[in-house]
């Protein structure tokens, strides 16, 4: 089958195969014809071979793990939901379900995860194989394939938002990338009281520009203010001050990973605050500037995220699409899976929020 494929441990060793092995699904398995598959940050770590992913990733693998596609064989003592056509996504990590992280209904923070993608083969390919209990069913009447394709993504952007209750409050999101952008969506989308984006880039300012010009023009929750702030080097303190005029953020989104956009959300966030933290830096060290006074003195909580709940995120996210919320505006780039490459350097040079591959359409 096509592929891409990670063949040694170094950045951009990555190669577009036509002659990889076709996976059979075993015991509890389902083998899905990949309709689409998206890039997503933690691909271009992989890419880029930075500190974070060089303890978890043994070459040569598929990368790979947001993606649709039709159920094309299903092996041995799998549910009897799953129908061969089927219109799927699936849920790439695999957990243990013995820890007590799992038998505490935490399965998303299991210590013995799994991720297809990372330490298994992963979507990048014509075909992938996955558990058939981590399917998830699809309605491919109201879930265009090019928003199936990055629904692991979304499902990162509703778990971080609902981690705090933003209804009616101020929400801040540092960075929008793609997972910004949907969570962007999601305020909007739900009601948040008022939101604030803010980005250094020149590209992802402008993208969110036009979404917020969007969003006013809209008959939909149009009446929530949206600022979009500046904070590079140059306006960053005007930035901050600007918030911090609004009486602070209540709770704030942190999407970037970037050590300066963390300490933002710090400074930014109003006294008994929110910072939920989803962002990858690409170090394993970060510096906080003004630990005692920006986070200790002013009683702020701060929330890791990893993943989506299992499986309630995938529900609500699915409801949210049913019930309007659209994140169309991510999508940036839509080519075949062979020009993988053009797709990357897209996705890395900023200039593209959302890269959607297509294995089928070559």
């Amino acid at each position: 089958m096509k592929a891409i494929v990670l063949e040694e441990p170094r950045a951009g060793a990555v190669a577009y195969r036509t002659d990889v092995e076709k996976p059979r699904p075993g015991r509890g398995e389902v083998l899905i014809r990949v309709s689409a598959v998206a890039i997503c940050g933690t691909d271009r770590h992989i890419y880029d071979w930075d500190p974070s992913m060089r303890d978890l990733i043994t070459p040569p693998l598929i990368p790979g793990h947001e993606f649709c596609g039709e159920v094309a064989e299903i092996g041995p003592n799998c549910p009897a939901r799953i129908a061969v056509g089927d219109f799927v996504s699936a849920e790439m990590h695999v957990v243990c379900g013995v820890c007590k992280q799992c038998q505490t209904g935490q399965g998303h923070v299991c210590a013995n995860t799994l991720i297809y993608g990372i330490q298994r083969p992963g979507a990048f390919a014509e075909f992938v194989k996955v558990p058939a209990t981590n399917i998830i069913p699809l309605d491919r009447d109201r879930i265009p394939v090019r928003i199936a394709a990055f629904l692991d993504a979304l499902g990162n952007a509703v778990h971080t938002a609902f981690k705090v209750d933003f209804a009616g409050r101020h929400v801040a999101i540092t960075g929008f990338g793609p997972i910004g952008a949907m969570a962007a969506a999601i305020a909007h989308h739900c009601g948040a009281g008022r939101i604030t984006i803010t980005d250094v880039g020149a590209f992802a300012l402008e993208q969110a520009r036009e979404w917020a010009h969007e969003m006013a023009r809209g008959t939909r929750n149009s009446g929530i203010p949206i600022d979009v702030l500046d904070t590079g080097s140059d306006q960053r303190e005007e930035s901050i001050w600007h918030i911090l005029q609004q009486g602070g953020a209540d709770v704030v989104w942190e999407m970037s990973g970037a050590p300066g956009a963390i300490n933002d959300a710090l400074r930014m966030t109003t006294a008994g605050g929110h910072i939920v933290l989803l962002g990858l830096p690409r170090n394993r060290e970060i510096t906080l500037d003004y630990y005692k006074s920006d986070l200790i003195f002013r009683g702020l909580t701060l929330h890791g995220i990893i993943g989506r709940k299992m499986y309630d995120t995938w529900y609500r996210m699915l409801a949210l699409l049913g019930a309007g919320l659209s994140v169309d505006h991510v999508v940036g780039l839509e080519i075949p899976l062979s020009e993988f490459s053009r797709g990357m350097e897209t996705f890395r040079a900023g200039r593209c929020m959302k890269v959607v591959l297509y294995p089928d359409k070559e």
